[in-house]
């Protein structure tokens, strides 16, 4: 930030007139590159309305960071594990991509190990399966309604206990560091995954995955079964097909909208509406 500019945001922080402070606001740029200069300046004040202003402002910036990085995400269809990182860095700004990356990558390295080109897709599953769930003790946790503890990858890897979605995501991520055909399949309430044979995404499904019980492999008549007789609902193969990763961020920002309704911090659940809504209007 110019210095002009930086001593003029200064000396309006305290200003009362709101409408002048606007004016000073709608001629910056608020991103990423502006975030230590906001900071520096909370640092340097005491009073109430300059240190909430500065909330506010440095809030936008770090939000329209990510909305811009989210939109990048989505044009680019990056690995799920990005955009998962991009949510999680809402709730948490100091969290590193490389930080949950590594960790993610160092999972993936391990079922490498195991794994050898002859592999039928099942012995796949259970090398994934056997490291995931059993060498790093990852667990599913049965919250009804899923919290930032269980959800975010920064906390599911850190906590090894997440929820359906949750794990779904991280089952995905591994997989695609290892270029396995695995999608998710949102249509089931238990949030299954499907191995595919098609690559990208495809709609010829060998099986299916649970990956809230430990990767639990089942079939299309499993699944039908589920729909008629659990569900009480007509069963069709649109209910079970694999879907793109933007479903599951596009579920995990919605969640974390209610998540933000409940605890009553309306502008956030207004900031995922606000995702939501850009993803939607993204060709």
């Amino acid at each position: 930030m110019h210095k002009k500019n930086y001593n003029a945001l200064l000396s309006l922080l305290k200003d009362p007139d709101n409408d002048t402070f606007k004016a000073m606001v709608e001629s910056m740029t608020l991103d990423a590159n502006i975030i230590p200069t906001l900071e520096n300046l909370w640092q340097q004040v005491n009073d109430e309305i300059s240190i909430s202003r500065l909330d506010g402002l440095i809030h936008r910036a770090r939000f329209n960071q990510l909305m811009k990085g989210l939109k990048k995400w989505h044009v680019k269809k990056s690995e799920i594990l990005e955009g998962a990182w991009l949510m999680a860095n809402y709730q948490y700004p100091d969290l590193e991509f490389a930080e949950v990356d590594d960790a993610v990558a160092g999972i993936a390295k391990d079922v490498w190990l195991e794994l050898h080109s002859d592999m039928t897709p099942g012995e796949q599953v259970a090398a994934i399966n056997h490291v995931l769930f059993g060498k790093y003790g990852i667990l599913g946790d049965d919250d009804i309604i899923p919290g930032f503890n269980n959800m975010l990858i920064n906390n599911i890897l850190k906590e090894k206990k997440g929820c359906h979605l949750g794990l779904a995501i991280l089952y995905i991520s591994v997989a695609q560091k290892l270029s396995i055909p695995i999608f998710s399949v949102p249509s089931l309430r238990i949030f299954s995954l499907a191995y595919t044979n098609d690559k990208p995404l495809g709609e010829n499904v060998i099986f299916y995955i649970d990956p809230f019980n430990k990767g639990k492999i089942f079939f299309e008549a499993d699944a039908k079964y589920y729909f008629e007789e659990e569900l009480k609902m007509p069963y069709s193969s649109n209910n079970i097909r694999p879907w793109d990763d933007e479903i599951p961020i596009l579920l995990m920002i919605d969640h974390m909208r209610l998540m933000y309704e409940v605890k009553g911090m309306k502008n956030k659940a207004n900031d995922m509406e606000e995702l939501i809504r850009m993803i939607h209007m993204i060709p």
